[in-house]
């Protein structure tokens, strides 16, 4: 009988055995983000915000230990929430053959509303939406985890459910994870203080106050994270061209994967979460 270790990692190579090509490339229309310069037209048909090694480089925003590692984080972990129930953008790899670059995809959700919400009428959701407090939350564990300094409300992606509550995707994940040095140079630090991401948190937390859902929401990310196999994590670098990844960071991603200290983080975020 098959075992889930070897399940879960041949799920992972057959969901992403077929990339795309790009049949055009376009401007970002409005206003661009640190790294995101072109969308493309893929063959199938559907329009990407891509990004490649070189937009890290390229980037005027300085944080970054590595910026060349910009789409292995975004291709990390958007698959990464997506196995702990969080909902993103659907993600793939796009070839352009012209120039042999291979783009990370993030494909747009045309039910999503066009321009990011403002402070105000999110605040006002945020009161009155249970599923978008609970979400609030669990994005926030995932983000401790994953070291993402710049989740703001620019990069949700926002719906109205049939219920009529507000609900979001997270994207861009372009300053987390391995782009600032995780996890071995982050170790188990927090995120610090005075970054995009704790800033938000201050007022969202205040706004949802500390009901146990809440709580609850954040806690089950962080348990489907501690339950993650090693073999999974493999599939998911594996899937990924060697040119946003190589060998040796691949090895020493996987090695604390399968570390103590994966759960020595995942103990420090739970204690974040429980305060």
């Amino acid at each position: 009988m098959q075992d889930d270790h070897q399940g879960e990692g041949q799920i992972t190579d057959q969901d992403n055995l077929f990339g795309l090509d790009v049949v055009s490339m376009r401007p970002v229309l409005g206003k661009r983000s640190a790294h995101l310069r072109h969308t493309v037209i893929a063959t199938d048909g559907w329009e990407y915000a891509v990004k490649c090694c070189q937009d890290g480089v390229d980037s005027l925003a300085k944080v970054a230990h590595n910026p060349m590692l910009v789409p292995a984080s975004e291709w990390l972990c958007t698959k990464l929430a997506d196995m702990c129930g969080i909902a993103t953008p659907h993600c793939k790899i796009i070839h352009d053959q012209s120039t042999g670059v291979d783009y990370f995809g993030s494909r747009y959700d045309l039910s999503a509303t066009s321009t990011p919400m403002d402070e105000i009428t999110f605040a006002e959701h945020l009161c009155t939406s249970t599923p978008l407090k609970n979400q609030v939350w669990a994005i926030y564990a995932f983000d401790q985890f994953i070291f993402n300094i710049d989740r703001n409300l620019s990069n949700y992606l926002y719906s109205v459910g049939r219920d009529g509550n507000v609900i979001v995707q997270p994207f861009d994940f372009g300053f987390s994870s391995l782009v600032m040095g995780w996890p071995n140079r982050t170790g188990d630090a927090l995120l610090p203080y005075g970054c995009p991401t704790t800033d938000k948190w201050v007022s969202i937390r205040k706004l949802t106050g500390d009901h146990p859902s809440c709580r609850e929401s954040g806690l089950a990310i962080l348990d489907k994270l501690s339950r993650i196999q090693t073999g999974t994590i493999e599939s998911i670098c594996n899937a990924m061209p060697e040119s946003w990844l190589n060998p040796l960071q691949k090895s020493a991603l996987t090695s604390w994967w399968a570390s103590n200290n994966r759960q020595t983080r995942i103990d420090v975020v739970r204690k974040e979460v429980l305060r």
